[in-house]
């Protein structure tokens, strides 16, 4: 295996990592979870256990801020969480701050920005992007494609069908 595991890592019992996995120092990844490969994982971040993320996904990462940003600001980021057996496909994005409990899907693509919030067996669809300051109740299903804008709030066992652009005002 080829890659870079910080020294201050942590990596627990019976994780397997692919070719070219980068894991930055205080990271900690729970026992029994499967890293892809190329899989980034920034610092402090915190993956529970038996977590599956495929390959080229990046946790952790920080916001870049635009000249004219009107969400994006410059704060100190709680680590990105990841809860037991969740489920990270290919090429997500997951930024710090954002909190993602246990048994949550987060399909191939999607990008879940800093200060959100993502309730138990929610399933986020394959190219969903939830901006920052959302919050995502507890077995919601947000299909393919969809947009949360920013500062939306869904309550628990929400659907949201594809194509579908929330608005917070």
């Amino acid at each position: 295996m080829s890659g870079a595991i910080h020294p201050s890592a942590q990596v627990g019992a019976g994780t397997t990592l692919g070719e070219g996995c980068v894991i930055g120092p205080n990271v900690r990844v729970g026992t029994g979870c499967r890293l892809g490969n190329h899989v980034v994982i920034h610092a402090d971040t915190v993956v529970g256990n038996d977590v599956r993320i495929d390959d080229h996904a990046s946790l952790g990462k920080l916001p870049m801020k635009a000249a004219n940003s009107a969400t994006t600001k410059e704060q100190d980021l709680p680590p990105l969480t990841v809860g037991d057996l969740s489920i990270v496909g290919t090429g997500v994005v997951l930024y710090r701050g954002a909190s993602i409990d246990g048994k949550v899907l987060m399909a191939d693509l999607c990008t879940v920005r800093e200060n959100v919030s993502i309730g138990r067996g929610t399933i986020v669809g394959r190219g969903v992007t939830i901006e920052n300051f959302c919050s995502v109740g507890r077995y919601c299903k947000l299909e393919s494609e969809s947009y949360l804008c920013a500062y939306s709030t869904l309550e628990d066992r929400v659907f949201i069908a594809p194509g579908v652009v929330t608005s917070s005002a």
